[in-house]
């Protein structure tokens, strides 16, 4: 008889220190340690960027009470849009280079965190430059102004922005999401505090959970070879499936919280291998409809799963086992993720977030556009994304 190992979180050990890709303070209470790291990067005058919703929070008063003890006089721009645009970054970088403010604390959900990052990018090259410095384009503009560091707080467990050298900002005219990519844009330190997400509700730990799901199982399903990363993207479907459906049903568990968080932080850093299809449509839909991310990654997941099974048929069979579902083949994990999505309120398919047929050659015209489509294990052109977008309504 085999036995299969089944890793557990122990609470106790929760508290850790990571460094890939970056330097990871994971654990309940480490927000209390950003006024030293704000000293350790030589950050003087930092600038806490979040939304309106985060910062009437009572630990982000907390957090400017404990810089004040240590000399540190922290502001807050909170004027940051669930779908944040050009306009937002320009405001937020004239706000960076008028406070003189040499560091950023990004607090907040993947908008928040990726306003940020924008922000500081733009306070270093100009506003009208950062559609410049696109993902995926062959080389991007030299400039000498140093980009200022970033602290990434999430506040949700899904994004991954808080481990990842892009930011996505709407481009209003085009009404599309464009990823802007710098290295520099990567933060410094990242505050994984699973206690920050306690407050979330139902609606966005699902959609917010859903979207890190999509980041792992995308990332695994990329032909790329990278064992490390499909490791890392395997382990995070792991803790999703252990830790989501208890963080939707009772917010407060902060065991179901550490496994999203982890979860979210994982499937960021596989995707460095890349994504597909799924988020290529999600992003050509956000773009056109302000409808939240991760519930349209939601509702795409099992026709992703589906365009793709001939090329991803063994990695999900090895998914099936490692999850211990009742049945050890692509069906199997299909059917888990069926389920999972339909227990968390997720639309069954694209109608019921208000997409119709008319919609479909926009959205496949902007979808094949998006970097993301490169990667995905099946070529894709305007009749499979036509057929998929079809399938999913």
């Amino acid at each position: 008889m085999v036995t299969r190992f089944r890793p557990q979180i122990k609470l106790a050990q929760t508290k850790s220190d990571w460094h890939h890709p970056t330097h990871i303070r994971f654990g309940p209470g480490r927000m209390d340690e950003i006024p030293d790291i704000c000293w350790q990067l030589g950050i003087c005058s930092p600038l806490i960027v979040t939304d309106r919703g985060v910062s009437k929070l009572p630990f982000i008063k907390k957090l400017i009470a404990l810089n004040r003890e240590q000399s540190l006089f922290t502001p807050v721009f909170s004027d940051i849009l669930s779908e944040p645009d050009l306009e937002t970054v320009k405001t937020c970088a004239e706000v960076i280079r008028q406070g003189r403010h040499d560091g950023i604390i990004a607090i907040g959900g993947g908008s928040a965190l990726d306003a940020a990052k924008a922000a500081a990018l733009a306070a270093a090259a100009g506003p009208g430059n950062i559609w410049k410095f696109q993902s995926g384009l062959l080389s991007h503009p030299a400039f000498n102004k140093p980009i200022i560091p970033v602290i990434a707080v999430p506040t949700t467990a899904g994004t991954g922005s808080e481990v990842d050298i892009n930011a996505v900002i709407s481009e209003t005219v085009s009404k599309t999401k464009i990823s802007i990519a710098h290295p520099n844009l990567m933060p410094k330190v990242v505050i994984a505090d699973p206690e920050l997400t306690r407050r979330l509700n139902p609606f966005l730990t699902a959609a917010t959970g859903m979207d890190a799901l999509s980041h792992n199982i995308e990332a695994l399903s990329v032909d790329t070879f990278h064992p490390v990363l499909d490791a890392v993207a395997m382990q995070g479907i792991y803790y999703i499936k252990e830790g989501l459906i208890p963080a939707f049903h009772s917010g407060r568990n902060i065991k179901a919280r550490s496994y999203t968080m982890a979860a979210s932080i994982m499937g960021a850093i596989a995707f460095e291998k890349g994504l597909g299809a799924g988020h290529a449509v999600s992003h050509a839909i956000g773009g056109m409809f302000k409808v939240h991310h991760g519930r349209v990654m939601g509702t795409l997941l099992p026709d992703i799963l589906r365009l793709n099974r001939s090329r991803i048929k063994e990695k999900t069979r090895r998914a099936a086992r490692y999850l211990d579902l009742p049945g050890h083949d692509f069906s199997a994990f299909l059917n888990w993720v069926i389920d999972l999505k339909l227990e968390l309120g997720i639309p069954a398919n694209l109608s019921e977030i208000g997409i119709k047929k008319t919609h479909i050659p926009a959205i496949a015209e902007k979808a094949l556009q998006d970097t993301n489509i490169r990667s995905n294990p099946v070529s894709m052109d305007v009749k499979k994304v036509t057929t998929l977008l079809r399938d999913a309504l």
